[in-house]
């Protein structure tokens, strides 16, 4: 293209998925712009396209550098560019979300909103790209139902806007589906995440790196309804579009290539899962930092595929690292720590230490009913996880009586029907079928098995 600057050749290549290329051209555009003496308009429009490539490349620290400095630019200058410094908040919001910086996030990405409803139509393609990431900040914060109105808020815009068969819509389909998953809604997940592939493929193509995320995606809903053979198709099939698009170190890389490492954990190929783990951790740690909580879950990973190999010395280092990053976790977080307290009672409970994964859950508990109130979905669903966690402790009455706190709270909270309600309807049952049964409380628990 010699006949086009390099702000637009960047354009083409970022829209193709070619982030690396598009990255270099954005770099010569602002030297041109240097030389050429181009508007704060044209500087601040392309300084937040570079930024949002650079998020795309996981480089965050050089993409706010980079929006900060536009901002700053337009700080200084009288002219009127309001729809470009919210999209340039937008990307510096999403830029903190990865960061899991969520206080700094809400306030850009609030600022941009505002903007925008000030400059723009109700149903502008930018006003829907708000809402679906303020629905993005909440899922990251773990608060399931705020996050679940703003995406439905973003879809039903985006439908208007740029109509279903638009990559946006895609985007939005895809982060819902995410949002369906960690709610075990797994038929609407899957629905999602496969609608979502086929737009992208058709108006994307194939190999662009946002068909990756539809793919590893999909590929967590096939694994958890026991498909095997699928997910291994669509995680080696996601690892060569972004290991040629991203790189070889990008941090979405390693997800992919962690969740094919679990894939080998749960058949017991645990020769084939470690280097992906080890692989995986090790890219995390390059692109995150080695003390980032984002590791911990990868950290485990590795240590319980170490166990089994008889590497104890290296998984109990890797053990006490995960401890020291789950701590500096909830210092950071300070008693928004709900699903970090999960988080620590889960790993707990994958080492079969069900009694100390209780104290968690009851801290857990005791926050969620703090800041949500005693009769909140959120306190339901942590009352299931001890509800759970008890019937693992054995103690069925135990087990019975969270159980059903939690299902008072849904029945006044949720239409008959509801999956949520009817999931915890069905853990009754089967505790009632378990009470008093030795014969089945041998097979669900055998006299073997060890807690500690």
């Amino acid at each position: 293209m010699p006949n086009t600057s390099a702000h637009e050749r960047g354009k083409a290549a970022y829209a193709a998925g070619r982030y690396l290329e598009a990255n270099d051209e954005y770099t010569l555009a602002a030297e041109e712009m240097a030389r050429t003496g181009a508007s704060v308009l044209e500087k601040l429009a392309c300084a937040a396209d570079q930024g949002r490539t650079l998020r795309r490349l996981g480089r965050y620290e050089n993409a706010e550098t980079a929006l900060k400095a536009a901002l700053d630019t337009l700080l200084a200058s009288d002219t009127d560019c309001d729809v470009s410094k919210a999209n340039a908040l937008e990307e510096l919001g999403l830029v903190y979300i990865e960061q899991a910086r969520f206080d700094d996030a809400e306030k850009a990405l609030q600022e941009a909103l505002s903007i925008r409803k000030a400059k723009l139509d109700e149903n502008h393609a930018d006003m829907a790209e708000s809402f679906n990431d303020l629905g993005l900040l909440e899922w990251s914060r773990g608060e399931d139902a705020k996050a679940l109105e703003f995406y439905l808020k973003a879809l039903t815009m985006r439908r208007k806007s740029v109509g279903e068969k638009d990559a946006a819509y895609a985007e939005t389909l895809d982060n819902l589906g995410a949002l369906y998953q960690r709610t075990d809604r797994l038929d609407d997940a899957e629905k999602a995440h496969a609608d979502a592939l086929s737009i992208r493929e058709a108006t994307l193509g194939v190999e662009h790196p946002e068909v990756g995320y539809s793919l590893v995606n999909l590929a967590e809903v096939n694994r958890r309804n026991n498909r095997p053979e699928k997910v291994q198709q669509l995680l080696e099939r996601a690892i060569q579009i972004w290991t040629k698009s991203l790189g070889e170190e990008h941090h979405h890389l390693a997800v992919a290539i962690n969740n094919l490492g679990g894939y080998y954990l749960e058949l017991e190929k645990f020769d084939q899962a470690a280097p992906l783990f080890e692989r995986a951790l090790s890219i995390l740690e390059n692109a995150l930092g080695a003390s980032n909580p984002a590791l911990i879950i990868h950290v485990y990973n590795l240590s319980t595929v170490y166990k089994v190999q008889r590497r104890i010395k290296e998984a109990m280092e890797l053990e006490e690292r995960a401890q020291a990053l789950i701590l500096k976790k909830l210092s950071m977080e300070g008693n928004s720590g709900t699903q970090n307290l999960l988080l620590h009672a889960h790993s707990l409970q994958v080492d079969n230490q069900y009694e100390k994964a209780h104290v968690y859950l009851l801290q857990a508990l005791e926050i969620a009913e703090s800041e949500f109130g005693k009769h909140s979905l959120r306190a339901a669903h942590i009352l299931d996880f001890l509800g759970t966690n008890s019937l693992k402790m054995k103690d069925a009455n135990q087990s019975a009586q969270y159980f059903t706190r939690s299902l008072s709270i849904k029945r006044a909270l949720l239409p008959d029907g509801h999956e949520d309600l009817a999931a915890t309807e069905q853990n009754l049952k089967f505790l009632a079928a378990l009470k008093g049964d030795k014969t089945a409380m041998n097979m669900f628990f055998p006299p073997d098995e060890s807690l500690n």
